[in-house]
């Protein structure tokens, strides 16, 4: 995915505009800064469903879930440009890791990004349909649930890597060691499922494990 659409933007910059587009979009506007972590973290996994590569392929690996900084970095950007609103701004105390990080509820400024948006969508077909399909299957997760399935998915549980150490998921290591991508492709097996399908089965398979402790 290139910048064309966004000028002078970087890669991370176009990320986080098309997700919040894509929450907003399924009826998830604002979004938590938790929930929006997470779902960068799970279109970063989840990409190769599509036959995309991912923007991220490393995370450093926390107890409470997801977190990038730079992505963080970038919101905080956007921000401060009016490209998007942050509602109920404060900083929580993580109960796990005791240590603080921001917190906000985000949401577009439609206005501002109407058009850069229409021409990403026109010109990232697929990139765009992956995010919307990812988004829509994240919206089946209760308020309680956003923010807090990813600890429970295939690559971030793997337990040959520890807390404080960095999952890799492609960017050093063969494609094969994307545990999340190689779940999502076993269900139905023998059966050609739409790629849609399979990230909705596979966030429906999240939070089971959720539910269920």
């Amino acid at each position: 995915m290139t910048d064309v659409p966004f000028p002078n933007a970087t890669s991370q910059t176009v990320r986080v505009l098309s997700l919040l587009d894509s929450l907003a979009s399924a009826g998830l506007a604002p979004s938590s800064t938790r929930a929006l972590h997470e779902l960068a973290y799970l279109a970063n996994v989840l990409a190769p469903v599509f036959d995309l590569p991912p923007l991220d392929a490393t995370l450093l690996k926390r107890k409470a879930g997801p977190y990038y900084p730079e992505l963080q970095r970038t919101i905080d950007r956007l921000v401060g440009r009016g490209l998007v609103e942050a509602i109920d701004f404060r900083y929580e105390l993580e109960e796990v890791e005791h240590r603080y990080r921001i917190s906000a509820s985000y949401r577009l400024r439609r206005t501002e990004v109407r058009e850069a948006l229409r021409r990403y969508r026109e010109l990232y077909v697929i990139e765009a349909q992956f995010l919307d399909e990812l988004a829509a299957a994240y919206s089946a997760l209760s308020d309680a649930e956003q923010g807090h399935v990813a600890t429970g998915d295939a690559q971030y549980a793997d337990v040959s890597v520890d807390v404080n150490n960095v999952i890799d998921f492609g960017q050093w290591v063969s494609a094969e060691k994307n545990f999340s991508c190689n779940a999502a492709m076993t269900f139905a097996p023998g059966q050609s499922l739409p790629p849609a399908e399979r990230l909705h089965l596979y966030l429906d398979h999240l939070q089971q494990r959720v539910a269920h402790g």
